[in-house]
């Protein structure tokens, strides 16, 4: 299984990593300090810049996304690694891949050299020592379709999810698509309310679940009335593409996320209460 995971991981490294505006002018401005194009300082970064500067640079591009972490779902659903497992990891596709591909705004592409500190982040953001149970894996695999059960697999693993945050938020899942079908968006939405309750206890998390609705139809409102920012870069931050304007996208982003709470109250009353 080790060389499975080796070989996904490694796939997974080698795709093309988008530059974000914010990082483009903080390398521009580097460019200019060590007077370099952008396809030789980025060949040359790791060895140009200490492990604090290359963290702070490219930490989004190295931090692996939800559907990152779904693609090792199966893997880990037979097999977790142990940390010596792991630390043979990040040796081996330091090896394997030596370069990451950098994808600029205006869609060109160059080559980074892959440092220890951005394999290591990835790796480790990846959180392959933090599976939920094989058994319980194996529950919902029996009623998710393949897709949401991988993406479930992610979330299961999310910064915050103990093992008695695992079991409610799978039982609570398990008792919901025994009743209906379930989306993507309904299951990130309900992993983020699960993973931030500091009790489990049922009167404390239904109380949390109206408050959160509450809060979500205040987003709403405050997304239709549009915003005026201070700088660009804050408005960018926030999905919005101008000063004191309504974003439509945003609106509908917040609409859905006030829906799905929604059905997550009434699912966690319907869990609670059977």
């Amino acid at each position: 299984m080790y060389d499975q995971l080796l070989a996904l991981t490694a796939e997974l490294l080698a795709k093309p990593r988008l530059i974000r505006p914010q990082t483009q002018r903080q390398l521009l401005t580097m460019l200019e300090e060590h007077s370099a194009n952008m396809t030789t300082f980025l060949l040359a970064a790791a060895e140009a810049l200490d492990e604090d500067e290359l963290d702070v640079l490219f930490a989004a591009q190295f931090t692996p996304g939800l559907d990152d972490q779904a693609q090792v779902t199966e893997i880990l659903s037979q097999w977790q690694p142990d940390k010596a497992d792991q630390v043979r990891l990040i040796d081996d596709l330091r090896t394997k891949v030596g370069h990451a591909v950098m994808l600029m705004p205006d869609a060109t592409e160059a080559k980074l050299t892959l440092h220890e500190v951005m394999v290591d982040r990835f790796v480790r953001l990846l959180r392959l020592g933090q599976a939920p149970p094989r058994e319980l894996m194996n529950e919902l695999r029996d009623v998710l379709p393949t897709e949401l059960w991988r993406i479930m697999g992610a979330l299961l693993r999310g910064r915050r999810f103990n093992a008695q945050r695992q079991a409610l938020f799978a039982k609570l899942v398990r008792d919901v698509v025994r009743r209906r079908p379930v989306d993507r968006g309904y299951l990130e939405t309900a992993a983020q309310f699960v993973a931030h309750q500091d009790s489990l206890e049922q009167a404390d998390v239904l109380a949390a679940a109206d408050s959160i609705v509450k809060a979500a139809h205040g987003s709403v409102s405050y997304a239709r009335s549009g915003h005026t920012y201070w700088s660009p870069d804050v408005a960018q931050h926030h999905h919005y593409h101008g000063q004191g304007h309504v974003h439509e996208e945003s609106v509908q982003r917040h609409q859905n996320e006030a829906q799905w709470l929604e059905q997550l109250r009434e699912d966690l009353h319907a869990f609670f209460n059977m």
